[in-house]
């Protein structure tokens, strides 16, 4: 991943921290989940985000005004540059698209998701 302060391919992913969910840049306070990549593996990972995806379409479903779905973030500050830069780690949201699920999975997911709620999913690729 690339540092935002560098703009080097030296930012990596620490083995534990927090991961953020958003919805149409809308997010819950239980839209986080935390994770360990030392002890977690990818379908634990899966399960987790699945849940929260599970806890916020059930609550979003009760609203009237839906909207379609079509902007989805995974994001995580638990991130270090290699160079030890020093990154602004409160208003800095790094993508874990791609390095710790693929957009297919995700995509997988918020469609089966999505239909158990009556919730129309549109994602465009990152």
């Amino acid at each position: 991943m690339y540092c935002p302060t560098c703009f080097q391919n030296t930012l990596k992913l620490r083995s534990n921290g927090v991961v953020k969910l958003s919805f149409n840049g809308k997010a819950r306070n239980t839209s986080l989940f935390t994770y360990n990549l030392q002890k977690d593996s990818g379908v634990e990972l899966a399960k987790k985000l699945r849940e929260k995806i599970a806890d916020f379409l059930s609550w979003y479903s009760e609203l009237k005004n839906k909207t379609p779905i079509k902007v989805f973030e995974v994001y995580s500050s638990d991130c270090q540059c290699t160079n030890a830069c020093k990154i602004d780690l409160v208003n800095t949201k790094i993508s874990v698209i791609g390095v710790m699920y693929s957009f297919k999975e995700i995509q997988h997911i918020m469609n089966e998701e999505g239909a158990k709620y009556g919730i129309e999913i549109a994602l465009t690729p990152p």
